[in-house]
């Protein structure tokens, strides 16, 4: 190559150069493109400063409920004291009645009934009221089983006399009975025994009346230990009496 040709290629690679340096002067470095659907990223809020209005008061500590102090409760009123029973007064009356046995409602069309033996009638031919019995066509085996009538009055009550009634003819009045007393219920004392009665027998309708020093009682039992040895040969042992009388001292 002439020294011609040599400098007119020299000057054709500058050019060359010095137009690629333009170019790329003029573009500056490459910013990555945005996607097409990116958002913009949320503004962060700082934080409130303390005396800040708009800052969230701290939840206070809830305080106990007041404890509600119960109103004063009033002492319970005593129930009144019972007057004193009149002296004499038959105070069986007004007792509650519970017995070992009885019949069914059948019987108390003929007078046979356990609440008719403190009804304050007996040997009353026209008022159906013969007496307690005990249950009929049960016993037939034993004439020492022992049958009761208890007698709980309305309240403690000192009593001096027991009166206990045969029925009509002393018809199955026991032969042996006792009649006790009790301030409660537990604990019964003997006022008044009877051994070997002959009232059935002898068809007597003489009641039987214990007369003893004043007690205090609640209750009144009539015992029956031996019952009358000739039993009915349908309706086997029995117990019967008319009426029992408590009376007040």
């Amino acid at each position: 190559m002439n020294k011609k040709n040599l400098i007119s290629a020299i000057v054709r690679l500058a050019v060359i150069v010095l137009a690629l340096f333009v170019l790329v002067s003029c573009t500056g470095p490459n910013e990555p493109e945005k996607p097409a659907n990116d958002t913009e990223a949320p503004v962060t809020t700082e934080a409130p400063e303390a005396g800040d209005p708009t800052e969230v008061p701290a939840t206070e500590v809830p305080t106990e409920a007041p404890t509600d102090t119960p109103a004063p409760t009033e002492p319970p009123t005593e129930a009144p004291t019972p007057e004193p029973v009149k002296s004499g007064t038959n105070v069986a009356l007004d007792a509650a009645v519970d017995v070992s046995s009885t019949t069914g409602d059948v019987h108390v069309q003929w007078g046979w009934s356990y609440e008719f033996i403190n009804d304050g009638y007996y040997y009353e031919p026209e008022i159906p009221s013969a007496g307690w019995t005990t249950a009929v066509q049960v016993n037939f085996d034993d004439p020492e089983q022992e049958e009761w009538v208890l007698l709980t009055l309305a309240q403690d009550t000192s009593v001096n006399k027991i009166a206990v009634y045969p029925v009509v003819n002393g018809s199955h009045f026991p032969e042996s009975f006792k009649v006790m007393v009790s301030a409660d219920g537990q604990n019964f004392t003997t006022v008044g025994e009877v051994n070997d009665n002959t009232r059935a027998a002898d068809k007597d309708t003489t009641p039987f009346v214990f007369e003893f020093d004043a007690v205090t009682c609640r209750y009144v039992q009539f015992l029956a230990t031996k019952l009358y040895s000739v039993p009915s040969s349908a309706d086997g042992y029995l117990c019967q009496v008319a009426e029992i009388e408590v009376f007040a001292a």
